[in-house]
């Protein structure tokens, strides 16, 4: 069983979870998830997901 923690939330309800393995479960607030590979991904694609719900 992965442990997932909790990397970021933010004030919008985008939230990014380590899953394990170098992989993370960027979500936004309707709970639209995506899985990518590595934080630096992770961060684009939550800034890509808050673009998009303004």
């Amino acid at each position: 069983m992965a442990f997932i923690s909790r990397i970021c939330a933010t004030s919008r309800g985008t939230t990014i979870d380590a899953v394990g393995n170098g992989r993370y479960r960027v979500c936004d607030r309707q709970s639209h998830c995506a899985e990518v590979d590595g934080l630096w991904k992770a961060y684009e694609t939550l800034r890509q997901q808050e673009q998009r719900s303004d």
